[in-house]
Protein backbone atom coordinates (compact mmCIF):
# COMPACT_ATOMS: atom_id res chain seq x y z
CA UNK A 1 0.00 0.00 0.00
CA UNK A 2 1.62 3.63 -1.18
CA UNK A 3 -1.12 6.23 0.21
CA UNK A 4 -2.81 5.82 3.93
CA UNK A 5 -5.21 8.90 4.92
CA UNK A 6 -6.27 8.58 8.39
CA UNK A 7 -9.03 10.52 10.14
CA UNK A 8 -8.74 10.08 14.52
CA UNK A 9 -11.18 10.91 16.50
CA UNK A 10 -12.94 13.15 13.63
CA UNK A 11 -16.43 11.64 13.55
CA UNK A 12 -16.55 11.54 17.25
CA UNK A 13 -14.55 10.45 19.97
CA UNK A 14 -13.43 7.22 19.58
CA UNK A 15 -13.78 7.14 16.06
CA UNK A 16 -11.77 6.25 12.99
CA UNK A 17 -12.41 6.56 9.40
CA UNK A 18 -9.41 5.58 6.81
CA UNK A 19 -8.73 5.71 3.20
CA UNK A 20 -6.40 3.86 1.34
CA UNK A 21 -4.75 3.30 -2.16
CA UNK A 22 -2.81 -0.15 -2.86
CA UNK A 23 0.41 0.27 -5.48
CA UNK A 24 1.76 -2.88 -6.60
CA UNK A 25 2.92 -4.78 -9.37
CA UNK A 26 -0.29 -5.73 -11.57
CA UNK A 27 1.03 -9.65 -11.45
CA UNK A 28 1.44 -10.14 -8.09
CA UNK A 29 -1.65 -12.23 -7.05
CA UNK A 30 -3.99 -11.31 -4.51
CA UNK A 31 -7.45 -11.26 -2.98
CA UNK A 32 -10.15 -8.54 -2.16
CA UNK A 33 -11.72 -8.58 1.38
CA UNK A 34 -11.87 -11.64 3.41
CA UNK A 35 -11.68 -13.18 6.49
CA UNK A 36 -7.65 -13.81 7.16
CA UNK A 37 -8.10 -15.32 10.54
CA UNK A 38 -11.13 -16.63 12.50
CA UNK A 39 -10.29 -16.55 16.36
CA UNK A 40 -9.61 -13.24 16.96
CA UNK A 41 -11.80 -12.33 14.33
CA UNK A 42 -9.42 -10.76 11.48
CA UNK A 43 -10.26 -9.31 7.98
CA UNK A 44 -8.40 -7.92 5.15
CA UNK A 45 -7.28 -8.18 1.78
CA UNK A 46 -4.75 -11.19 0.97
CA UNK A 47 -1.40 -11.16 -0.74
CA UNK A 48 -1.67 -14.64 -2.55
CA UNK A 49 2.28 -15.00 -3.03
CA UNK A 50 3.37 -14.93 0.57
CA UNK A 51 0.18 -15.14 1.91
CA UNK A 52 0.29 -11.76 4.60
CA UNK A 53 -1.66 -8.68 3.80
CA UNK A 54 -1.29 -4.83 3.21
CA UNK A 55 -4.63 -4.38 5.34
CA UNK A 56 -5.93 -6.19 8.20
CA UNK A 57 -8.82 -5.24 10.66
CA UNK A 58 -9.72 -6.49 13.99
CA UNK A 59 -12.51 -7.22 15.75
CA UNK A 60 -13.86 -4.25 14.26
CA UNK A 61 -11.88 -1.79 16.40
CA UNK A 62 -8.39 -2.41 15.64
CA UNK A 63 -6.48 -1.58 12.24
CA UNK A 64 -2.83 -2.39 10.90
CA UNK A 65 -1.66 -1.15 7.60
CA UNK A 66 1.65 -1.80 5.86
CA UNK A 67 3.03 0.70 3.46
CA UNK A 68 6.67 0.03 1.94
CA UNK A 69 9.37 2.81 2.41
CA UNK A 70 11.76 4.03 -0.54
CA UNK A 71 14.61 1.97 -1.43
CA UNK A 72 17.68 2.70 1.59
CA UNK A 73 20.21 5.71 1.19
CA UNK A 74 23.95 5.60 0.60
CA UNK A 75 24.57 4.73 4.26
CA UNK A 76 21.93 1.92 4.39
CA UNK A 77 22.90 0.40 1.39
CA UNK A 78 26.46 0.36 1.93
CA UNK A 79 25.40 -2.24 5.06
CA UNK A 80 26.82 -5.56 5.01
CA UNK A 81 24.08 -8.02 3.20
CA UNK A 82 21.95 -10.05 5.34
CA UNK A 83 22.88 -13.35 5.99
CA UNK A 84 19.63 -14.19 6.05
CA UNK A 85 16.28 -13.51 3.84
CA UNK A 86 13.85 -11.19 4.82
CA UNK A 87 11.01 -12.41 6.01
CA UNK A 88 7.84 -11.10 4.31
CA UNK A 89 6.60 -7.22 5.60
CA UNK A 90 2.69 -8.53 4.70
CA UNK A 91 3.11 -11.34 7.24
CA UNK A 92 4.54 -8.91 9.35
CA UNK A 93 1.15 -6.70 8.89
CA UNK A 94 -1.07 -9.90 9.47
CA UNK A 95 0.84 -11.07 12.83
CA UNK A 96 0.48 -7.29 14.58
CA UNK A 97 -3.17 -7.49 13.94
CA UNK A 98 -3.33 -11.10 15.40
CA UNK A 99 -0.58 -11.22 18.56
CA UNK A 100 -1.64 -8.11 20.06
CA UNK A 101 -2.82 -8.16 23.56
CA UNK A 102 -6.40 -7.59 25.24
CA UNK A 103 -7.97 -4.06 24.97
CA UNK A 104 -7.76 -4.25 28.70
CA UNK A 105 -3.67 -4.98 29.03
CA UNK A 106 -1.48 -1.76 30.88
CA UNK A 107 0.39 0.23 29.21
CA UNK A 108 4.53 -1.02 28.86
CA UNK A 109 7.63 0.95 29.12
CA UNK A 110 10.11 1.75 26.61
CA UNK A 111 13.41 0.52 27.86
CA UNK A 112 15.60 3.21 25.82
CA UNK A 113 13.80 6.06 26.90
CA UNK A 114 11.48 5.29 29.60
CA UNK A 115 7.87 6.57 28.07
CA UNK A 116 5.67 4.13 28.57
CA UNK A 117 3.65 3.03 24.83
CA UNK A 118 0.51 0.87 24.59
CA UNK A 119 0.42 -2.58 25.32
CA UNK A 120 -0.81 -3.15 21.36
CA UNK A 121 2.63 -1.21 20.23
CA UNK A 122 4.83 -3.37 22.92
CA UNK A 123 3.09 -6.17 21.02
CA UNK A 124 3.82 -5.19 17.43
CA UNK A 125 7.81 -4.16 18.95
CA UNK A 126 8.15 -7.74 20.58
CA UNK A 127 6.56 -9.66 16.88
CA UNK A 128 9.03 -7.57 15.19
CA UNK A 129 12.27 -8.64 17.10
CA UNK A 130 11.92 -11.77 16.31
CA UNK A 131 12.83 -11.42 11.74
CA UNK A 132 14.13 -8.84 9.99
CA UNK A 133 12.15 -7.14 7.18
CA UNK A 134 12.70 -4.72 4.34
CA UNK A 135 12.28 -0.82 4.61
CA UNK A 136 8.29 -0.18 5.62
CA UNK A 137 6.15 1.47 7.61
CA UNK A 138 3.56 -0.71 10.02
CA UNK A 139 0.34 1.36 11.67
CA UNK A 140 -1.76 0.32 14.17
CA UNK A 141 -4.85 2.33 14.44
CA UNK A 142 -6.99 1.93 17.09
CA UNK A 143 -10.72 3.30 17.61
CA UNK A 144 -11.55 4.18 21.08
CA UNK A 145 -7.03 3.70 21.74
CA UNK A 146 -3.84 4.75 21.20
CA UNK A 147 -2.82 4.75 17.44
CA UNK A 148 0.67 4.70 16.28
CA UNK A 149 3.01 4.01 13.45
CA UNK A 150 6.39 2.20 13.10
CA UNK A 151 9.76 2.44 11.38
CA UNK A 152 11.56 -0.27 10.37
CA UNK A 153 15.06 -0.57 8.11
CA UNK A 154 17.03 -3.99 8.28
CA UNK A 155 20.22 -2.35 10.11
CA UNK A 156 18.62 0.02 12.24
CA UNK A 157 16.41 -0.34 15.41
CA UNK A 158 12.58 0.12 15.27
CA UNK A 159 11.39 3.78 15.62
CA UNK A 160 7.73 4.54 17.25
CA UNK A 161 5.72 7.59 17.47
CA UNK A 162 2.47 7.87 19.45
CA UNK A 163 -0.72 9.38 16.33
CA UNK A 164 -2.47 12.47 17.85
CA UNK A 165 -6.30 13.09 17.13
CA UNK A 166 -6.71 14.61 13.71
CA UNK A 167 -5.50 13.68 10.07
CA UNK A 168 -2.95 12.10 9.75
CA UNK A 169 -1.24 10.85 5.82
CA UNK A 170 1.57 8.60 5.13
CA UNK A 171 2.71 7.11 1.40
CA UNK A 172 6.36 5.87 1.13
CA UNK A 173 7.99 8.00 3.82
CA UNK A 174 7.35 9.19 7.42
CA UNK A 175 4.56 9.91 8.81
CA UNK A 176 2.84 13.44 7.62
CA UNK A 177 6.19 14.53 5.99
CA UNK A 178 5.83 17.63 4.65
CA UNK A 179 8.73 17.10 2.14
CA UNK A 180 7.00 13.89 0.51
CA UNK A 181 4.38 16.02 -1.86
CA UNK A 182 1.99 13.86 -2.11
CA UNK A 183 1.74 13.70 1.51
CA UNK A 184 2.27 18.20 1.47
CA UNK A 185 -1.00 17.86 -0.83
CA UNK A 186 -3.19 16.01 0.82
CA UNK A 187 -2.62 17.49 4.08
CA UNK A 188 -3.32 20.43 2.85
CA UNK A 189 -6.72 19.59 1.22
CA UNK A 190 -8.02 17.93 4.71
CA UNK A 191 -6.96 21.39 6.62
CA UNK A 192 -10.04 22.20 8.62
CA UNK A 193 -12.32 19.09 7.12
CA UNK A 194 -14.33 17.61 9.40
CA UNK A 195 -16.84 15.58 7.70
CA UNK A 196 -20.61 15.07 10.02
CA UNK A 197 -21.13 11.54 9.19
CA UNK A 198 -19.20 8.07 7.63
CA UNK A 199 -21.00 8.63 4.46
CA UNK A 200 -19.47 12.04 4.03
CA UNK A 201 -16.17 11.14 5.34
CA UNK A 202 -16.02 8.41 2.34
CA UNK A 203 -17.15 11.02 0.32
CA UNK A 204 -13.94 13.34 0.89
CA UNK A 205 -11.25 10.76 1.00
CA UNK A 206 -12.43 8.94 -2.09
CA UNK A 207 -12.31 11.96 -4.03
CA UNK A 208 -8.58 12.50 -2.52
CA UNK A 209 -7.73 8.66 -3.71
CA UNK A 210 -9.06 8.97 -7.29
CA UNK A 211 -6.61 12.26 -7.71
CA UNK A 212 -4.73 12.00 -10.91
CA UNK A 213 -2.03 14.56 -12.00
CA UNK A 214 -3.55 18.31 -13.00
CA UNK A 215 -5.92 17.94 -10.72
CA UNK A 216 -4.34 20.66 -7.99
CA UNK A 217 -1.66 18.26 -6.82
CA UNK A 218 0.12 14.60 -7.58
CA UNK A 219 -1.40 11.96 -8.80
CA UNK A 220 -2.76 9.43 -5.61
CA UNK A 221 -4.88 6.97 -8.24
CA UNK A 222 -1.53 6.27 -10.26
CA UNK A 223 -1.61 4.81 -13.75
CA UNK A 224 2.12 3.48 -14.55
CA UNK A 225 3.65 0.24 -15.63
CA UNK A 226 5.59 0.11 -12.51
CA UNK A 227 3.41 -0.33 -8.99
CA UNK A 228 0.18 1.51 -10.25
CA UNK A 229 -2.97 1.95 -7.98
CA UNK A 230 -4.56 -1.78 -7.75
CA UNK A 231 -7.06 -1.54 -4.95
CA UNK A 232 -8.92 0.76 -2.86
CA UNK A 233 -10.32 0.81 0.59
CA UNK A 234 -12.71 2.98 2.66
CA UNK A 235 -12.90 2.03 6.03
CA UNK A 236 -15.01 3.29 9.55
CA UNK A 237 -14.72 2.35 13.06
CA UNK A 238 -16.27 3.15 16.17
CA UNK A 239 -19.57 4.58 15.61
CA UNK A 240 -21.99 2.27 17.40
CA UNK A 241 -23.66 -0.47 15.03
CA UNK A 242 -21.71 1.33 12.10
CA UNK A 243 -19.14 0.24 11.37
CA UNK A 244 -18.38 0.30 7.47
CA UNK A 245 -15.74 -1.47 5.08
CA UNK A 246 -15.90 -0.84 1.27
CA UNK A 247 -12.96 -1.98 -1.34
CA UNK A 248 -12.57 -1.39 -4.74
CA UNK A 249 -10.85 -4.27 -6.86
CA UNK A 250 -8.60 -1.88 -9.00
CA UNK A 251 -8.23 1.47 -9.54
CA UNK A 252 -10.84 3.99 -7.25
CA UNK A 253 -11.22 6.24 -10.51
CA UNK A 254 -12.95 3.28 -12.21
CA UNK A 255 -13.47 0.84 -10.08
CA UNK A 256 -16.68 1.13 -7.73
CA UNK A 257 -15.97 0.39 -4.14
CA UNK A 258 -18.15 -2.54 -2.70
CA UNK A 259 -19.43 -3.07 0.36
CA UNK A 260 -17.58 -5.61 2.81
CA UNK A 261 -19.20 -4.40 6.31
CA UNK A 262 -20.71 -7.54 6.88
CA UNK A 263 -17.09 -9.17 7.31
CA UNK A 264 -16.93 -6.98 10.16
Amino acid sequence: MCTLIVGLDLLGPGTLLLGANRDESPGRPSQGPARLRERPSIVGGRDLLAGGTWLAVREARFVTALLNRRPADAARAAAPAATAPLRSRGLLCLDAAAVGPALDAPAAIDPATGDPYPARLDAALRAIGQDRYAPCSLVGLEAGGPSWVITLHPHEEPRASILSPGWHVITHGEMDDLDEPRTRALLARLQGERPPSAEEGFELLGDLLRTHDGSGGPAVCLHRERFPTVSSTLLSLGLPGRSRYTHAGGPPCVSPYEDHSALL
